[in-house]
C-alpha cells in the first residue's frame, strides 16, 4: 500500500456537474467527465492511494463509485470519505480528521484535489492536508506552502512535484 493518498472531489472536479442521486433506483446520475479527469486518476492510481472526498450524503459509498464506472475509474478508489459518513461536510475539521484517521496517515504525505477554495482547498490544508485547487472559471491563482493552483488536470503532475511529491 501506498504512504501517500490523493484525494478528489467529485462535482465540478472530475464530473462536469455535481450527479444526481435517483433515490428509487438507488444509483447516481451520469454526468460528464472534466477533461483529463479519468486519465489523471488513472495516472494517480498507479503510486498513489486514490480516494474520494465529497460532501454527498444520500449513498452509501457502492453506489457513490458505480458512478464513476462509465469513465472506467471506479477500481482506482480505495476510499469514500463522505459528509454522510463523517457526520460533518466539507470544509469543517472534523470532515478531514475523519479521514485523516481512516487513511492512517499524517496530514503531510495527503493531496485534496478540487475545485472548490472554500470546501475542498482551505479546510483542508487548515489540518495540514496539502491542497490542490482545481480552477477553470479564472487565471488567478493561490500558491502556499502547502497548496497550488491548476487550471487544467494537465499541470497535476508539476503542482504534485513542486509540493514534494
Amino acid at each position: 500500500m501506498f504512504d501517500r493518498a490523493l484525494l478528489f472531489d467529485w462535482g465540478g472536479t472530475l464530473m462536469e456537474t455535481m450527479p444526481v442521486y435517483l433515490a428509487g433506483k438507488g444509483v447516481w446520475s451520469s454526468v460528464p467527465a472534466v477533461d483529463g479527469a479519468a486519465e489523471a486518476v488513472l495516472h494517480a492510481s498507479k503510486s498513489w492511494r486514490v480516494a474520494l472526498a465529497t460532501n454527498a450524503s444520500e449513498s452509501g459509498d457502492e453506489a457513490m463509485l458505480a458512478a464513476f464506472e462509465p469513465m472506467g475509474i471506479r477500481q482506482c478508489f480505495s476510499a469514500v470519505y463522505s459528509f454522510g459518513r463523517a457526520g460533518r461536510p466539507k470544509p469543517w475539521a472534523e470532515f478531514w480528521r475523519y479521514a485523516l484517521h481512516d487513511l492512517q496517515l499524517p496530514a503531510e504525505r495527503v493531496v485534496m484535489v478540487g475545485d472548490s477554495y472554500m470546501d475542498d482547498i482551505w479546510g483542508a490544508t487548515e489540518v495540514g492536508i496539502n491542497g490542490i485547487w482545481l480552477d477553470f472559471h479564472s487565471d488567478e491563482r493561490k500558491e502556499k506552502a502547502r497548496m497550488r493552483t491548476i487550471h487544467s488536470f494537465a499541470e497535476l503532475e508539476s503542482a504534485l512535484a513542486s509540493l514534494g511529491f
